[in-house]
């Protein structure tokens, strides 16, 4: 029968590229695998020698970090660092550790290569993930952790007490990620502001990890941990958490760190509380679409109507509603009942011969999400008779986070002809960038231009400029917010082509009789 120590060390193979054991005072033991890969030309070589001899200055910190974590948690990893007998052959390689026991006097590590480990991803430098990447899998996380009965899934939230740059800031982002759930799950929120996901073991892990993290970098800072488990089962409670971390990335008074620590469970039954709404909402359907007028500045006559949403018969805004979606992660499932409304509405009216073009919002949180876009797109195939008629326009309430998926995006849908609009381009500091990635048909322009250009030469100004670079991108534009006779004929005379604005009519649940002039195709 094979030794318990051989069958380890197969079982550890069968992951991994190199297998090391420490003894009590960090000194290799014993080590086996691709050795020459690592510049190591003999096992005997490496045995009694410590392994932070492998390791640069900076990642032995690292390294040193995780193995003191290891008091109370029976693994970790992987802790991402430069391993190799000699600066010319350290690989970047992710060490994955663990003890049998917590009182176990040997730390058994396993080796494996990133290119194996993060697949296309091996090559990022950036040791935090994308804010929106990370809010966008916590719930997946959290999932998996209800799996596991030996360790709780937690999530910290750091609020840092100094502000950081250069190396203080890059040291401390690695380490806030190798002591991460994967060495991958943490994430920068705002200036200062900071999160992560991790396991605990034992009462009191969070806080030892809190404290080595503040040990070993050097950097003070407060912090709130949440544990996923307080909430109870289900998505809700993951979509509650998520709210939460959104709102302390936004620095609400609400959602601060003492508020969370000292009322997170009564502020997460009423999140979930809204949530339910919400989702009991979009089942029944519970909403009307009011339309409005875009018109043709050169011809007077209506080009297409937008479809809006109206959450009760007063036609009040739904703004907040529709944030509270994005920032809990249900906007992909409003975005797609309301599409499903708008395109059974617009084949209904096709049918009986209407020349009827509507737009449709859809969220950019839901067109950089895979398996929307992946909907979405067989929906427009199998309603290819509506091109020409129904118009996707593409809304932000924040900064979008990934321009490539939302570029991808947009070319799936107008290679299916289409036609996109981009909304209230000019309302933050990113529109001209957006405009240099995203190839789009047509571009709303945010209204404040429209209300301030009588009266203010700089508005005035940015609108020229703006309806001049879309005019010379062969990108159609339409102005916002036009309500006066004036604002009307300034839009016309620097070019602008549509309007739109209580000029030309309000937001109505009924359709205009005057649905003339389908989308027209762009060249």
């Amino acid at each position: 029968m094979a030794d318990k120590s051989d069958i380890f060390v197969a079982y550890a193979f069968s992951v991994g590229d190199v297998f090391i054991e420490i003894d009590e005072s960090q000194k290799i033991s014993r080590i086996e695998g691709a050795l020459d890969w690592i510049g190591i030309d003999k096992a005997q070589s490496a045995i009694g020698r410590p392994i932070t001899d492998f390791v640069s200055a900076d990642d032995a910190i690292i390294l040193q970090s995780g193995l003191s974590l290891l008091g109370g948690m029976l693994r970790l990893g992987p802790v991402r660092v430069g391993f190799g007998a000699t600066v010319d052959t350290r690989r970047r390689i992710g060490l994955f550790l663990s003890r049998l026991s917590s009182n176990a006097t040997r730390t058994h590590i396993v080796a494996m290569s990133l290119n194996r480990l993060d697949g296309p991803d091996a090559e990022s430098n950036a040791p935090l993930a994308d804010m929106e990447s990370f809010l966008r899998r916590l719930p997946d996380i959290l999932e998996e952790g209800e799996k596991n009965a030996n360790s709780d899934i937690l999530v910290s939230m750091l609020q840092m007490n100094k502000h950081m740059q250069g190396r203080d800031k890059q040291g401390f982002e690695r380490q806030l990620a190798a002591l991460s759930l994967g060495g991958k799950n943490a994430t920068e929120l705002g200036d200062g502001r900071f999160a992560l996901v991790h396991e605990a073991t034992n009462e009191g892990d969070a806080q030892r990890l809190m404290d080595t993290l503040a040990s070993t970098t050097g950097q003070r800072f407060e912090s709130a941990t949440l544990d996923a488990e307080t909430l109870g089962d289900g998505s809700d409670a993951a979509k509650a958490l998520v709210y939460s971390i959104r709102k302390f990335s936004e620095e609400s008074p609400d959602f601060s760190l003492q508020d969370l620590s000292e009322n997170y469970t009564e502020k997460m039954e009423d999140t979930r509380k809204r949530i339910q709404t919400l989702r009991s909402l979009l089942k029944e359907r519970q909403f009307d679409i009011a339309y409005q007028p875009i018109i043709s500045l050169s011809t007077q006559k209506m080009h297409h109507v937008e479809a809006l949403v109206r959450f009760d018969k007063r036609g009040s805004s739904p703004y907040e509603l529709i944030t509270f979606a994005e920032e809990v992660g249900m906007i992909g499932d409003f975005d797609q009942i309301m599409f499903e409304s708008v395109v059974a509405k617009l084949r209904h009216l096709v049918s009986r011969g209407a020349p009827a073009s509507i737009a449709v919002n859809l969220s950019a949180r839901s067109l950089t999400t895979a398996a929307f876009v992946e909907r979405l797109e067989a929906d427009l195939k199998q309603n290819k008779e509506l091109a020409g008629r129904l118009l996707i326009e593409v809304t932000e309430s924040a900064q979008i986070s990934d321009l490539d998926a939302l570029g991808e995006a947009i070319n799936k849908i107008r290679a299916l002809d289409f036609a996109v609009c981009l909304d209230d381009f000019g309302a933050g500091l990113s529109g001209f960038q957006y405009l240099r990635h995203l190839k789009v048909d047509i571009v709303k322009i945010d209204g404040s231009y429209v209300r301030d250009a009588e009266n203010d030469p700089e508005s005035r100004a940015f609108l020229h400029a703006m309806s001049t670079l879309c005019r010379d991108l062969k990108i159609r534009t339409v102005g916002e917010w036009v309500e006066t006779p004036a604002q009307f004929e300034l839009l016309q005379s620097i070019g602008v082509d549509m309007g739109q604005g209580y000029l030309f009519g309000r937001p109505k649940l009924t359709l205009p009789q005057d649905m003339r002039g389908a989308l027209e195709n762009v060249d």
